[in-house]
């Protein structure tokens, strides 16, 4: 299928919405579909620009505009459906940003969280019984979650880049799954049961606080609205767990995670810090080190990880130095400055 028959294809699916009953005030956004060599946008055809980068939301000639990458090799095999549910996920990111949202987490700050494996216990038991409460329609399963996440972020500090995360991209997710509910709810509850299966069996998933966001934010919010409870999600307020936490007690004693899920989290981890480690040795010994002084303002958020000052980027980074900024392609791995999470003192590049 040519890039303007998907697009035709995508759209025709996307008319039928009404999206105002997705989310109040919620309208249809002008979305393209691209590669790198073309890009179909309004039904019309035109040459590759360098501002369309991953699956995403951009301001393009004034206007707000979902983007999503269909590699040439995808286009006869992608599912029309599937791909507009995706788009209205984008969509989405438009309307928030055309509201005025201001809880964008920090995903630097998000790649450097606690090392202690209890913390990422006490995340999976909740997650347990946010599947509770989501596949069971139960509400006792989802104060358990409650008071569990409340005691996991009482005793630990610097968790709210989390909370916004579940916010931008976990209610992004919420009403694409809406979408996708109306276009064909047998593909919905595949992917919301394969949601659930993630969180109860990839405790890896556990570590990439990111991306684990698109799975628990969106059951969250589904749960608060199959149990008849209002979805609060004020733009200029509080991260959207915040708004609807509906029992703010903290159960310390349900945090505590039991010796085995703790014994088998922690072994996941230390293979995870171990994997990650000859990454970055690998890269070392086959790079060159660079100086060069530097700002970190691009980079793909899904495909990073720091271990202390290194920070490696799988598939590209933005670096500004002065008046300059520079693209490079990954992997590369960019040696943080003391302190700070955006300033490199340069980088190792795969030797040619």
């Amino acid at each position: 299928m040519k890039l303007l028959s998907l697009y035709e294809a995508v759209n025709k699916i996307l008319s039928r919405l009404d999206f105002s009953r997705l989310y109040s005030h919620f309208s249809k956004y002008r979305f393209a579909l691209y590669n790198h060599t073309e890009i179909c946008l309004d039904g019309k055809i035109i040459p590759y620009d360098q501002r369309f980068l991953a699956n995403t939301s951009i301001l393009y000639e004034g206007d707000y505009i979902a983007i999503w990458n269909v590699a040439p090799e995808q286009q006869a095999s992608l599912d029309a459906e599937l791909l507009a549910y995706g788009i209205v996920h984008e969509m989405f990111h438009c309307f928030q940003l055309q509201q005025g949202e201001e809880r964008f987490p920090d995903d630097l700050k998000l790649l450097v969280y606690p090392s202690d494996p209890a913390h990422y216990a006490a995340k999976y038991q909740e997650n347990q019984y946010l599947i509770d409460a989501f596949s069971g329609c139960n509400i006792e399963s989802l104060v358990r979650f409650s008071e569990i996440r409340n005691a996991r972020l009482a005793g630990y500090g610097g968790l709210t880049e989390e909370l916004k995360a579940e916010t931008i991209e976990g209610v992004a997710e919420y009403v694409g799954l809406k979408a996708l509910k109306i276009i064909n709810e047998e593909k919905y509850w595949k992917i919301t049961l394969d949601y659930v299966d993630k969180l109860k069996n990839n405790l890896d998933l556990l570590f990439d606080i990111r991306r684990i966001s698109y799975y628990t934010g969106p059951l969250f919010c589904l749960t608060l609205e199959m149990l008849g409870l209002p979805v609060r999600n004020e733009f200029h307020g509080l991260p959207v767990y915040r708004q609807n936490i509906p029992f703010p007690s903290v159960s310390a004693e349900a945090a505590a995670p039991n010796t085995a899920l703790l014994t088998e989290v922690t072994n996941r981890f230390q293979a995870l810090t171990k994997r990650r480690q000859s990454i970055l040795s690998t890269h070392m010994a086959q790079s060159t080190c660079v100086e060069y002084p530097a700002f970190i303002c691009g980079y793909d958020p899904m495909n990073m990880f720091q271990v202390e000052n290194l920070l490696y980027c799988s598939h590209f980074v933005f670096l500004q130095k002065g008046a300059e900024t520079i693209k490079k392609e990954g992997p590369i791995l960019l040696m943080l400055k003391e302190d700070s999470d955006r300033e490199i003192a340069g980088y190792y590049e795969l030797s040619q």
